[in-house]
């Protein structure tokens, strides 16, 4: 399910990336909420609450793929980019859809979720960079979200 950071040999730079962060990634595998997330003890509430901002979120997150894409200086990697932001808005929209359902959350509800203060800021830094920055910028700034 998550990632196997690399021990030794000779790697690429990506390999070297993870290497660099090997504490880091420790951190947030043992974060609490991921840890109940992941082992079924995390409330009901909590996870409902999740599922409505990781909804909103991923509709941002699909557009600032799109945008990836956009600034990407080849075709191939406009093709993935745009892909991926398909997945996750027909993937991902269906997954949570099922969660809802199972929570009762009727659709109007989701649709009149307002983003958190810290959904908001992180798809507001993701479109902005998306927008503005280099495209090695925005790969550092979409990337983890698969990654992790």
């Amino acid at each position: 399910m998550y990632r196997e950071i690399p021990a030794t040999g000779r790697e690429g730079f990506t390999n070297e990336l993870w290497r660099s962060i090997t504490s880091i990634y420790s951190e947030i595998l043992a974060h609490r909420f991921l840890r109940a997330l992941t082992d079924g003890t995390l409330t009901e509430d909590r996870f409902r609450f999740y599922v409505l901002q990781d909804a909103l979120y991923l509709r941002e997150y699909a557009r600032a793929l799109s945008l990836a894409g956009v600034r990407s200086p080849d075709e191939g990697a406009l093709v993935m980019f745009n892909e991926h932001s398909a997945g996750a808005i027909t993937v991902e929209r269906s997954l949570h859809e099922g969660f809802l359902k199972d929570l009762g959350v009727a659709r109007e509800e989701a649709e009149a979720t307002k983003a958190s203060p810290t959904t908001l800021a992180y798809t507001s830094f993701l479109l902005r960079t998306a927008t503005l920055g280099d495209y090695p910028e925005v790969l550092g700034a979409v990337l983890p979200c698969n990654w992790i």
